[in-house]
């Protein structure tokens, strides 16, 4: 019984620390290439959110817990910030703490939202949040436009990962 309490102090330190070290880089368009194509055998759950954004904050619980449910299932999520860059220390690093956010994120980088639109999918108007699930080998499998609940989330990554472990058989 001690043996658990004490792991889950453990666990619970460890992740107040990863909180409060929150750490929230720009990111441009080769490193944004880089992360959707070296995906290590994972899934991709990429989010384009801004603190502004009030379906934005409402889903975000949905996707610190989809993290807890797939962290060792195949499956990564990153978060990318549309807020301005100077925005990092006043806007985005506080809300990320507030919500105890347990995944990656960066803020846009790029020399104009054009550019990350255009990456992201030409038929995609700027619409914030949006999702886009990227397979294992980085092809866009799955664009989601607009407020996603958890359910909504885990069915597309279970479909997803089901898909890529039935085709490894």
């Amino acid at each position: 019984m001690l043996k658990k309490i004490f792991l889950f102090l453990c666990l619970t330190f460890f992740e107040i620390h990863l909180a409060q070290n929150i750490n929230v880089q720009p990111v441009n368009k080769e490193q944004l290439s880089k992360l959707i194509k070296e995906r290590n055998g994972k899934v991709l759950l990429l989010n384009l959110w801004a603190t502004w954004c009030i379906p934005c904050r409402e889903e975000f619980p949905d996707l610190i817990r989809i993290v807890n449910e797939f962290k060792n299932n195949y499956a990564e999520v990153v978060g990318i910030s549309i807020d301005f860059q100077d925005e990092v220390q006043s806007k985005i690093i506080p809300f990320l703490k507030k919500q105890k956010v347990n995944f990656k994120n960066y803020v846009n980088g790029f020399d104009n939202d054009e550019q990350l639109i255009n990456m992201i999918s030409k038929k995609w108007n700027g619409a914030l949040p949006t999702t886009i699930i990227y397979d294992s080998t980085g092809k866009q499998v799955s664009f989601l436009e607009g407020k996603r609940t958890y359910q909504e989330f885990k069915n597309e990554l279970d479909k997803i990962i089901k898909l890529e472990s039935s085709a490894l058989k």
